[in-house]
């Protein structure tokens, strides 16, 4: 069943980068695991991914809480995208170009009209935290 989950989640990603929206900046992430509401994901940081100081940019480091935590969410029984209704990200260091990124993304709660989502972005050599973020969906139907 995870390996379908697996299957499933990066599917739904490599569409995701393929059109000719936002995002496509995802293109590189990498799903290593999926599945009861849980995923993991890792980067190897290109230009295309840094700020003007040469840093890991924020917007991208949102969007990694939202697009894995989202994902994660929709690996749980029951689970589907919903909509954001907020998003907090803690920026803790920073990672340059070159380095590699784990992007873990777990399913806290989902209830019937809320999910709670947290994310912690660490560095993969050193294990050090870049980041964390909490993601609230509305996932009801009304």
């Amino acid at each position: 069943m995870a390996t379908s989950k697996l299957q499933s989640v990066r599917q739904i990603l490599s569409f995701m980068t393929k059109g000719p929206g936002f995002d496509r900046v995802l293109d590189k992430l990498v799903v290593t695991s999926a599945g009861e509401g849980r995923c993991v994901c890792e980067l190897k940081l290109g230009a295309e991914h840094q700020n003007r100081n040469e840093g890991l940019h924020g917007g991208l480091t949102a969007t990694l809480v939202d697009v894995v935590s989202t994902t994660a969410l929709m690996t749980k029984e029951g689970g589907m995208p919903g909509v954001s209704v907020d998003l907090n990200v803690s920026y803790l260091r920073s990672a340059k170009i070159g380095e590699e990124i784990i992007i873990d993304a777990d399913t806290v709660k989902l209830g019937k009209t809320l999910a709670f989502l947290k994310v912690e972005i660490k560095n993969k050599k050193d294990g050090r935290l870049i980041a964390t973020g909490s993601h609230t969906k509305y996932v009801g139907t009304g």
